[in-house]
Formats: structure tokens, C-alpha cells, sequence
């Protein structure tokens, strides 16, 4: 799609794939509009180009910014991404799916042409299908599942209703500069003190881990979709797996440092295994993963040597 002179709203544009998707909307040549709280993410991400709104998108002051910029495309970020704190307070997840559904009829109300929503490979659960394809079964295994699904089927019903298109993105693991949450970031943080990272298990769990560069590629890929193209739900990976150990033997090297993790019991709520079959968006898109993760890996830990 052409994004000269398109209005887009990004909600958690000041978080991780948010601020980097803005990025690559400004590059592209459109104008840009921010909706984040701030609460994850943060000021130092915003695009300097982008017009920044400092709301919760449950408030009703959202509606405000629809009025006023009209935007003519939503890439809904806005998340909490805190999963174990979900699965100790699964409250937490309910501003989501509020926010959301607040996003959803301001979209219908000021006639936007398609929202893409980040969900999440988690919503396939423990299956033993891998690498996990998008007909998989739901299965929650925390509330931070329940809550995407649940935005996943309002958008259905916006769809089947109103006719408001959109694109369901289904990330694997993201990792890459400015991520702040999350494993990955906590072993290369803790590693690149000098300390020493805990792990929840043995380390035998695996991830599979897609750049930021990819996810953003595959992000904009999604305005080209036709709006007729049925189920529009499509994973995001590399349908790679990496156990926790492997991956922090990776970072460890990089960093020049011994790899000794501290190993705690593991947690309720946990995803064994995890991998995502990409064949569906190939087909439909031309995408495919660019970035191996020894490439990604390197990338990551370069750009927090030097603060990025």
C-alpha cells in the first residue's frame, strides 16, 4: 500500500514492535499518530515525526483523537505484556480488552480502513503440533492468551457486522533493540553487568525467536492484503525452536561472559514448547524470516552495548 499522505494510529507506537513499526510508517512517508500511556513503554522511543497523545486507550478521551486526525489506518500494539504478573492478576488484562474494544468503535465510528492487531503464538498453548500452524486449537494457558483471543474474535465480530477490515498478526518471540521486557532482554541485561540470570526450570522450554526488522516487514506487508482474503490471521516466526539454555549460552559468548544461569522452580502458567509455522503468509504475502538468529542475536546485544 501507498502510505504517502495516509493518517495512521499507533497505539503503543512508544513500546517495542510499536515504536519500531512507526519508524518504518514515517520512512514510508506516513503521518503518524501515537496513543500510549507510557506505562511500558516509553518517551526515548518515540519518533520525534510522529504526534504523541499520552492516553490509556480505555479512556474515553480516545475518541478525541479520532475526531480530530481522522486516521485512515490502526495498528493496535497496545498490551499488557507482562504475562507472568497476568497469571498472578488476571485482572490486569481486562484494560486490554476494554481499550481495545474502545479502539475498535472509534474505528467504525470515524471510518478506518483496516486495523492490524498484534496478538500472540502463545494462543496455541502446550500443542504438540510444531511448528504450529494458524488451524491449531486455541488453548489458553494464562490469561494474557485468553485476553488476545477475546480481542481477536471482537475484531470478527466488527468485521462481520460493520464490515471494518483487519489483519491478525500472531508474533513468536520478538527480540531485538529497545526491548526491555521479557527473558532475552533480562539475560542480556543481567550478563552484560556481570551477573548472572535466573532461569524458571531447567532451561529445556524452547522460543522461537523473530527479529524486530522481520516483524516490521511483516506488519506493513499486511496493508497489501485484499480485503476480501478470507480469515486474515497469520504467524509471524521462524518455526525454529531454541531452548532457554541454548539461547543463553548464545547471548553469554557475545557478551564474553561465563554462562552459568541460576535455575528456580518453574512457574504456573508456562509454555513448554514453541514454534510457528510462516507458511500461511508466504503464501499469501511473500514473507519470510531475513534474520537468522545468530544474525539478530548479534544485532541486539551490539546496539545495548552502545545504549540504544
Amino acid at each position: 500500500m501507498e502510505l504517502r499522505n495516509k493518517k495512521v494510529l499507533v497505539t503503543g507506537g512508544a513500546g517495542f514492535i510499536g515504536s519500531h513499526t512507526v519508524d518504518a510508517l514515517i520512512k514510508e512517508g506516513a503521518e503518524v499518530l501515537v496513543v500510549d500511556n507510557l506505562v511500558t513503554g516509553y518517551e526515548k522511543n518515540l519518533n520525534p515525526r510522529a504526534s504523541f497523545y499520552r492516553l490509556n486507550i480505555a479512556d474515553p478521551k480516545v475518541e478525541s483523537v479520532f475526531r480530530k486526525e481522522t486516521p485512515q489506518l490502526v495498528y493496535h500494539f497496545a498490551f499488557n505484556v507482562l504475562v507472568p504478573k497476568s497469571v498472578e492478576n488476571p485482572l490486569l488484562d481486562m484494560d486490554g480488552i476494554v481499550g481495545s474494544v474502545n479502539i475498535f468503535q472509534n474505528a467504525k465510528k470515524y471510518g478506518v480502513e483496516r486495523i492490524i492487531f498484534s496478538s500472540s503464538g502463545f494462543l496455541y498453548g502446550n500443542t504438540k503440533n510444531l511448528p504450529a500452524r494458524e488451524t491449531e486449537p486455541i488453548n489458553p494457558i494464562t490469561p494474557y492468551v485468553v485476553s488476545k483471543h477475546a480481542v481477536e474474535n471482537y475484531l470478527k465480530f466488527f468485521k462481520s457486522a460493520y464490515d471494518l477490515s483487519y489483519v491478525i498478526v500472531r508474533y513468536a518471540a520478538g527480540y531485538g533493540p529497545r526491548q526491555v521486557t521479557g527473558a532475552m532482554a533480562d539475560y542480556i541485561r543481567k550478563l552484560a553487568a556481570g551477573q548472572q540470570a535466573q532461569i524458571w526450570g531447567d532451561g529445556s522450554k524452547t522460543r522461537d525467536y523473530v527479529y524486530i526488522d522481520d516483524i516490521v516487514h511483516a506488519n506493513l506487508l499486511a496493508l497489501d492484503l485484499p480485503s476480501d482474503y478470507p480469515d486474515p490471521v497469520f504467524n509471524i516466526g521462524t518455526g525454529i525452536e531454541t531452548t532457554l539454555n541454548d539461547l543463553y549460552k548464545k547471548i553469554a559468548t557475545l557478551l564474553s561472559k561465563e554462562a552459568k544461569p541460576i535455575y528456580l522452580p518453574d512457574r504456573p502458567g508456562e509454555q513448554m514448547r514453541y514454534a510457528l509455522d510462516y507458511s500461511k503468509i508466504k503464501g499469501a504475502l511473500k514473507w519470510r524470516p531475513n534474520f537468522s538468529l545468530d544474525d539478530g542475536l548479534k544485532k541486539t546485544v551490539d546496539s545495548y552495548k552502545i545504549g540504544k
